[in-house]
C-alpha cells in the first residue's frame, strides 16, 4: 500500500477523532460522578489502574462494581476503606464520607476520603 498524502491525512484525522471522542467520554463520566449522589454498604473492593491507591467499590445488592465510586486511599492507608463500611457522597461533591461499624453494630463517622490525591 502506497502512503500518499491523502492516506496519511485520513489516518491522522481518524486518530484525532478517536482521541476527541475518548476525552469527551472521560469528561462526561467525571461530570456524572461529581454530580451523582452515592450511598451504600461496601460488599467488595478492587484496585483500579488509575495509579496506586485507587479502589473501586461494589455496593451490597449490586451485580457489578460501581464505575462512579472510585476512591483514593493512598498506598499507605489501605485500611481507610474496608468491606462492610458504609459510604455516602453528596451531589456535587468529591468527598466520600466513610462510616464504620462498631462492636455493637452501630455505624459512626470514620473518615472523609476523596477520589483524587
Amino acid at each position: 500500500m502506497e502512503l500518499s498524502k491523502r492516506n496519511i491525512l485520513l489516518f491522522f484525522t481518524l486518530l484525532l477523532a478517536i482521541i476527541i471522542v475518548f476525552f469527551i467520554a472521560k469528561h462526561n463520566q467525571t461530570k456524572k460522578a461529581y454530580s451523582s449522589e452515592l450511598n451504600g454498604k461496601v460488599e467488595s473492593l478492587r484496585y483500579v489502574g488509575r495509579g496506586e491507591g485507587y479502589l473501586q467499590v461494589k455496593f451490597e445488592g449490586e451485580t457489578e462494581f460501581n464505575s462512579l465510586c472510585i476512591v483514593y486511599v493512598g498506598s499507605e492507608n489501605r485500611d481507610d476503606l474496608k468491606v462492610s463500611d458504609s459510604i455516602y457522597k453528596a451531589k456535587n461533591s468529591e468527598d466520600y464520607q466513610i462510616y464504620r461499624q462498631d462492636s455493637s453494630g452501630n455505624y459512626h463517622f470514620f473518615k472523609t476520603l476523596k477520589n483524587k490525591p
